[in-house]
């Protein structure tokens, strides 16, 4: 995949954090999600988390399943964004990430 990811290039566009699926959070990127939000960690957990089957936690969507951090085409915890988030599409991509993200195209 490395040589798939040449030349790679975020055009913050927001496509990969719309549309149905799950992001992971561990305990202690949601303690730092909390933290940049000036929230108390239970009820960050409570607004914006809910648990995994695999005893972490995912992130909640928006009703039409968007990230419900993504605010335009940014992300409202960019700076403490969760590691699935920071490494997407370099260690993982799903099946439609070369049709809705223009920096794959």
């Amino acid at each position: 995949m490395e040589q798939e990811n040449k030349g790679f290039q975020c055009k913050r566009c927001g496509e990969c954090c719309r549309g149905e699926g799950f992001v992971r959070a561990s305990e202690d990127e949601i303690r730092a999600m909390a933290d940049y939000l000036k929230m108390e960690l239970d009820q960050f957990k409570k607004d914006y988390t809910r648990p995994s089957l695999f005893g972490d936690y995912w992130l909640k969507e928006k009703e039409n399943g968007d990230c419900i951090f993504l605010e335009e085409n940014g992300c409202r915890i960019h700076n403490v964004k969760p590691l699935q988030c920071k490494t997407f599409p370099m260690n993982w991509r799903n099946r439609d990430s070369a049709q809705i993200c223009p920096g794959l195209k």
